[in-house]
């Protein structure tokens, strides 16, 4: 299994220009989302083992980092979804790879020109719902409240 690790020792050892760095943005998306999934699933899995947990990590997942989180996450997923399509093309057209830079530059203007408003909008929903909460927004829950 693709870990860290060999994310950064991988891109240190190889030293391409566009498909270098598409691969490294390519693979800490995937690893982004896999470490999204495994929180997912191990949170849900809480509503039926262990409702207070659940209840409580709800209460934490509305955290402003949580918040940031998601949008990073919308990032990766964006990023990731193109990339993929890109490589795909190019798989399935190996005359093609003598493009690699110009469709690498087309995957970060199309998620450039996407993401930007997305986030935008993402973050001015924190927002608004962090200043309606005031102070209260940036307080984590105390676990003991949720034990019954």
């Amino acid at each position: 299994m693709s870990t860290l690790v060999l994310t950064i020792r991988e891109s240190i050892r190889y030293r391409g220009r566009s498909g270098h760095l598409s691969w490294i943005a390519h693979r800490i998306s995937g690893l982004a989302i896999l470490s999204f999934l495994v929180m997912h699933v191990w949170d849900t899995a809480n509503a039926f083992f262990w409702p207070e947990l659940y209840e409580w990590s709800i209460a934490v997942f509305k955290h402003p980092l949580f918040a940031m989180g998601e949008i990073g996450l919308m990032a990766a997923v964006l990023y990731h979804a193109f990339n993929g399509i890109r490589i795909t093309i190019l798989d399935f057209k190996p005359e093609l790879w003598k493009y690699q830079k110009q469709s690498a530059t087309i995957v970060w203007v199309l998620f450039f020109v996407i993401f930007v408003p997305i986030a935008m909008l993402m973050f001015s929903e924190f927002w608004h719902a962090c200043a309606e909460r005031g102070a209260a927004c940036w307080q984590l829950p105390a676990f003991s409240d949720y034990l019954k």
